[in-house]
């Protein structure tokens, strides 16, 4: 009888090896997966770019020389030129449209990095209670929800070197913003405008953005 019983542990012995076996190689297999959808969740929600300008209206602020409706080599956007006086800005209104699912703060933008001359970037935002651009006010950090938009002004800094040498045109038609989302994500993200601001200094073409 006592034969007979370690007969049938031991032939019963190798059947739970294979099963934990399996359930071991199952187990792992189980975390692999995990691991992999946790980690492509992480680095989509890292490159979560919601934001953009593409859509919406938009309008040069005082100053402005001229307007120019899109024309070939303009990639389809209207081109502002403003008139260059040393020392005076440049301002655009723009819709910004968040198309994500989750809401997001609105927290700043990063100032475009000045170039030598000539040279023109965005380096404020500002807010307005006016559609004639009068009452301009600093920007404060904002909450934007899933499809809804906001209007911006943009302000824009122009710098021409000294002399009236001819010299290239310049443009710029992107803003970099700051934005937090879902509380733990903050980014950085480039958004196209749906305009150029075009910049000539004295005797320089027109440029074709």
């Amino acid at each position: 009888m006592q034969n007979r019983l370690v007969e049938t542990f031991a032939s019963e012995q190798p059947r739970a090896v294979r099963v934990l076996r399996y359930a071991g190689v199952f187990l792992a297999a189980a975390i692999v997966v995990a691991a992999v959808a946790v980690g492509s969740i992480v680095v989509w929600l890292r490159s979560y770019a919601p934001l953009d300008a593409a859509t919406g209206s938009f309008a040069p602020g005082p100053g402005v020389g001229a307007v120019v409706e899109p024309a070939a080599g303009s990639g389809g956007k209207v081109v502002f030129f403003p008139a260059y006086r040393r020392g005076r800005t440049f301002v655009a209104s723009l819709t910004l449209h968040n198309s994500g699912h989750f809401s997001v703060t609105v927290q700043r933008l990063v100032p475009a990095k000045p170039q030598p001359p000539p040279w023109i970037g965005a380096d404020e935002l500002l807010t307005t209670d006016s559609t004639s651009f009068q009452g301009l006010q600093r920007f404060q950090p904002f909450s934007l929800g899933a499809g809804a938009t906001a209007v911006l002004v943009a302000r824009f800094r122009p710098l021409c070197p000294a002399g009236r040498r001819r010299l290239p045109s310049v443009f710029t038609d992107e803003l970099t913003l700051r934005y937090r989302y879902l509380h733990w994500f903050t980014r950085t993200q480039t958004i196209s405008l749906p305009f150029a601001v075009t910049l000539r200094c004295v005797g320089g073409p027109l440029a074709q953005p």
